[in-house]
């Protein structure tokens, strides 16, 4: 069975105003934080979905990259062109590039709960976290109906499949992600305290 890792970067960072997955934290981009809990978790093949104008900034070896036809569409426009590009993959595990505490560990935990009885296996702590979640190929002809009513919302496809939902601590500090810049302060100072 094949489970790819695929962080999602083709966002326009609109409320953050420059493309906010190339900051540093840690002393790397933002963006690698979730490509590194993929990749420590064996998964094969990894891919940045992101779009033309965003893809000369990533220098990355042995990523595929996935570009957008039409960029700014969203994560299920995002998720159908993946899923379609890679045709050989059954699971799909999507994060966001904008998570500075994505990790290893909870990527190992998302997938002991990969079963056939599922088209999605999401984590909840008092709201849903579909940038964090595991989809499955099962979910396509979803998806494509989905899209071809336009609508795109990632909530309304966990509505229409079999989904796991799985709690985590309202407190995890693993789904925290960046919208602005007063968020990113925070992080920042947060982490300066931190050390």
């Amino acid at each position: 069975m094949k489970i790819a890792g695929v962080v999602l970067a083709g966002g326009q960072s609109s409320r953050y105003g420059q493309p906010k997955m190339f900051e540093l934290f840690a002393g790397q981009p933002l963006y690698k934080n979730s490509l590194n809990a993929l990749q420590q978790n064996g998964l094969v093949p990894l891919i940045i979905a992101t779009n033309a104008s965003l893809q000369r900034n990533f220098a990355e070896e042995n990523i595929q990259m996935i570009i957008e036809k039409q960029p700014h569409q969203g994560p299920l426009l995002a998720l159908q062109n993946i899923m379609t590009n890679l045709p050989d993959v059954e699971w799909f595990f999507i994060v966001a590039s904008d998570m500075p505490y994505m990790n290893a560990d909870f990527v190992q935990t998302m997938l002991t709960y990969i079963d056939d009885r599922y088209d999605a296996i999401v984590p909840k702590t008092s709201r849903i976290q579909p940038l964090a979640s595991l989809y499955r190929r099962t979910a396509l002809p979803k998806v494509n109906l989905l899209i071809q009513q336009n609508k795109r919302s990632m909530k309304a496809l966990l509505d229409q499949v079999r989904v796991c939902y799985v709690g985590f601590d309202e407190n995890s500090p693993t789904f925290i992600n960046i919208n602005t810049q007063t968020d990113w302060a925070q992080t920042v100072k947060k982490e300066s305290y931190d050390e």
